[in-house]
């Protein structure tokens, strides 16, 4: 018999298309990249296969007696010719699978062999391998899946920069990562809603007893399993999730983390450790691990490790790149390795023993620095005020301790960050809002290098006791830094000296403007009440014009009323600051402007005679009015 080809043929997920043949004694896929292996198919291991409309064209799904194996990009076509190689090779029928196109995302999730399937009407959805399933969890009804990267995982030698892990993940594709399903009810009532509409869909009629089913359901809820709980442990058992290969070297009860919170019992393995939480459960490949940090607590009660992972683990949309747990100095851990001397001699070095009966946070660090194959960094040469490796400070509303190591600075708080001396273009010395440089806090600004970095690090209220000691140890590393409290306090001192200088040269003035105006006060007394009269006069023309005489009915008149009350509260602002100026002066034994001011006031008020003219004036229906 002749062997068939199908050239532009899709495996599985795989990015590269190949060429697929076909022969009786079974399939062959070979890829067009030259680094991935040939795919074959037994035909005596062919149970079934399926014809399915994708998002590649359309795709042929085999399944065997181990897996499901699947080949897309098909044009519509390839449908009757694969129909007649198949029958006739295999003595098997090509079964048409119809996908539901509803849009809908309500429906009916199962469990199918190696499959997660979403029913919609009866239909398939979607459908998804559960080996891509890396973990799962469960909140009441609802049942998150979290699904591994296919990537490229980082460089191994951890030298990589934030610019260029930035320029990396950026020309990566897109991927799923978390999917979520709300799964109410129990689990029988769940697979009885999954019979009936698989039954509607085929046009399957649903008997007397169906009827009688939908009228119970509230009471089979109540019994039994939940759904949520049930369709966990389901994909669990099918993702081979909590099955480890291999035998736990040791394991770690009980340790507490800060990041993420919580207490885990830790599993190490030979390649990778294994985190256990009452809700959450993560397996860490050592080769995600790019550093280690064992720092002290500045209440010399406690230790820190610090393990660095990427790619995060995640819990909900939370990501944590930051593992940190928390050891107490005192704490002495008995713990013995599921290893013989000579596994440890030879895949080991010999850096490792059988028993341990040390502090805590030494066995664990010395165990993930010799599998990981990783340094364990510790504190530098800076030291605080204190005499400790860290300093208290604040990133946003976080509190946490910043330490100064010989490579890179660590904030360690409910979300860690690590910058790396690389990174930084400069370290600004401030203050929070301006404040005075007597003030007994200052803020750390760093600049980054990266200028797509919208605003800088910013480390807010260090001691000022801290100041010389992290000046001295980033100059130290040559990073530049700049002092802005030092530029404040000369801004400071320059504006007080301004000040003072203002105030000797306004009691110069004073003094001069007495010696002035004796000479002007004589000549006034001689120059008799004319005088005073015109000076009176002059004025008053600053705020009032012609005086006019209008009827109340005048347009015009309320506009201008308002006017007088104006000028007359002017008028009293200027008396009173001359009477106070008058005041001063004769408390001083000294005759002012504002003294004269008020003497020619007081011999200028109106007579009581053209005060009763004015009386008659008003009471005849006239108002006075100006115009300014």
């Amino acid at each position: 018999m002749a062997t068939a080809q199908f050239e532009s043929i899709y495996h599985g997920l795989a990015p590269a298309s190949g060429k697929l043949r076909i022969a009786p004694s079974g399939l062959g896929w070979k890829s067009s990249d030259e680094n991935e292996a040939v795919v074959t198919v037994p035909g005596s291991d062919i149970k079934w296969i399926q014809w399915i409309r994708v998002a590649r064209n359309y795709q042929m799904r085999i399944g065997t007696n181990k897996k499901r194996t699947t080949f897309d990009g098909f044009l519509k076509e390839d449908f009757e010719r694969l129909g007649n190689l198949c029958k006739q090779y295999y003595n098997i029928s090509i079964e048409t699978k119809d996908i539901s196109v509803r849009g809908w995302n309500w429906g009916v999730a199962e469990v199918q062999a190696d499959d997660l399937a979403f029913l919609v009407a009866g239909k398939p959805a979607f459908t998804m391998p559960l080996h891509l399933v890396q973990n799962t969890s469960i909140t009441k009804a609802e049942v998150a899946l979290e699904f591994g990267s296919a990537l490229p995982p980082p460089p191994a030698d951890g030298a990589e920069d934030a610019v260029a892990r930035k320029r990396r993940l950026k020309a990566q594709p897109d991927e799923v990562s978390e999917m979520r399903l709300y799964i109410p009810g129990s689990a029988r009532g769940m697979k009885k809603k999954g019979d009936k509409a698989k039954a509607k869909a085929e046009g399957v009629k649903a008997g007397s007893d169906a009827e009688s089913d939908e009228d119970d359901d509230d009471e089979e809820e109540e019994d039994g399993e939940a759904a949520a709980m049930a369709f966990n442990e389901a994909v669990k058992e099918k993702a081979a999730i909590g099955v480890i290969a291999g035998e736990t070297i040791c394991t770690f009860p009980e340790i507490l983390c800060t990041t993420p919170r919580g207490r885990f019992d830790i599993d190490i393995y030979a390649d990778f450790m294994r985190l256990k939480g009452k809700t959450y459960d993560y397996r860490v490949a050592y080769t995600q691990v790019q550093r280690l940090f064992l720092l002290p607590k500045p209440d010399e009660m406690h230790s820190q490790l610090v393990v660095n992972i990427d790619p995060p683990i995640r819990q909900g949309q939370t990501r944590y790149p930051y593992l940190v747990m928390q050891f107490v100095k005192e704490e002495v851990m008995e713990l013995d390795l599921q290893l013989d001397e000579e596994t440890i001699r030879d895949k080991y070095d010999g850096n490792l023993k059988q028993h341990y009966d040390d502090p805590a946070y030494e066995v664990v660090s010395l165990l993930f620095r010799v599998l990981t194959q990783k340094k364990v960094i510790t504190p530098g040469t800076f030291m605080s005020h204190d005499n400790h490796a860290a300093v208290k400070c604040n990133l946003k509303a976080n509190e946490g301790q910043l330490y100064f190591l010989e490579k890179q600075l660590l904030f360690i708080s409910k979300q860690p960050t690590l910058v790396s001396f690389s990174e930084i273009s400069a370290v600004v010395l401030a203050r929070v809002g301006g404040a005075l440089p007597s003030a007994r806090t200052f803020d750390l600004a760093i600049r980054l290098k990266d200028s797509s970095s919208s605003a800088p690090l910013v480390f807010s209220a260090l001691s000022k006791e801290e100041l010389t000691n992290i000046t001295d140890f980033l100059t130290l590393k040559k990073i530049k830094v700049k002092n802005e409290m030092d530029e404040l306090a000369a801004a400071e001192a320059e504006a007080l000296g301004a000040a003072a200088m203002e105030s000797d040269s306004d009691d110069d003035d004073d003094a001069m403007s007495v010696d002035e105006d004796k000479p002007r006060a004589r000549g006034a007394a001689a120059a008799g009440g004319d005088a005073m009269d015109e000076d009176d006069e002059s004025e008053g023309a600053l705020l009032l014009s012609l005086p006019l005489f209008l009827p109340p009915s005048a347009p015009f008149a309320d506009t201008f009323s308002a006017l007088p009350t104006h000028a007359q509260s002017t008028k009293t602002s200027r008396r009173r600051r001359r009477t106070a100026g008058a005041r001063r002066a004769t408390r001083k034994g000294r005759t002012t402007t504002a003294a004269r001011a008020t003497q020619r006031r007081r011999a200028t008020t109106p007579s009581p005679r053209r005060r009763s003219r004015r009386r008659g004036e008003r009471a005849r229906g006239w108002r006075p009015a100006v115009v300014v």
